[in-house]
């Protein structure tokens, strides 16, 4: 069994809390296929997770969140710090956090529950709603709720911020660190932090040290 595997809901809940796009894994009739989507959540009392999404009630992905049948999810963040480390040339891994499980999806129909699953949605990227939600005013919008019945997280090669937030045992890479562009950030086993603007290259990748 792996052991970098995350069950504590807690470690959980702060992961979901960084991650902004949940990855739907559906099926209908020409087989399985991936649907990202905006999302919310809450965490009951026995420290399970309920997902909420919305959207057209009458596409493909609603026709398979009305299934009932099982469906699985994912999520991600993170992947900007890039890591390198040497002598090894396929040591070249970013950094990730990451959620995956499956659940039962449900309509809602309830207003009440639709406006508090829109708000839980919405909070989840803005500290503060914009607007009153009122329970009449959504009753159209499709809303649907995923009963999480397996979840686990994993993070990969973690910055520092991630080890202290989440009580990581797991050591930091160290290395060489780029940006999503390429660029050297800094090297661990540098004195000093190394200058972006120069047109110094990596000799064990080629790649260029100067940002687009």
């Amino acid at each position: 069994m792996r052991q970098d595997i995350i069950h504590d809901p807690a470690k959980i809940s702060w992961i979901l809390n960084q991650c902004n796009i949940l990855h739907l894994g559906l099926t209908n009739d020409h087989g399985a296929y991936v649907v990202p989507v905006h999302y919310g959540f809450t965490q009951q009392n026995d420290g399970s997770f309920v997902l909420y999404i919305h959207g057209t009630g009458d596409g493909e992905k609603a026709a398979a969140l009305d299934s009932g049948k099982a469906i699985g999810f994912e999520v991600d963040h993170g992947h900007e710090n890039l890591v390198y480390t040497p002598p090894s040339p396929t040591e070249f891994n970013p950094s990730f956090m990451s959620v995956i499980g499956n659940g039962l999806p449900e309509r809602i129909t309830d207003s009440q529950k639709k406006a508090n699953a829109l708000k839980a949605i919405i909070h989840h990227y803005v500290a503060k709603s914009p607007v009153a939600i009122i329970p009449d005013e959504v009753k159209d919008i499709n809303v649907w709720q995923i009963k999480v019945s397996n979840i686990t997280a994993r993070v990969s090669s973690p910055t520092k911020s991630w080890q202290q937030a989440l009580h990581l045992n797991q050591p930091l890479n160290r290395g060489k660190h780029y940006d999503e562009n390429g660029g050297l950030l800094y090297d661990d086993f540098a004195d000093q932090p190394v200058d972006n603007d120069s047109e110094d290259s990596d000799a064990s990748t080629g790649a260029s040290t100067t940002k687009d």
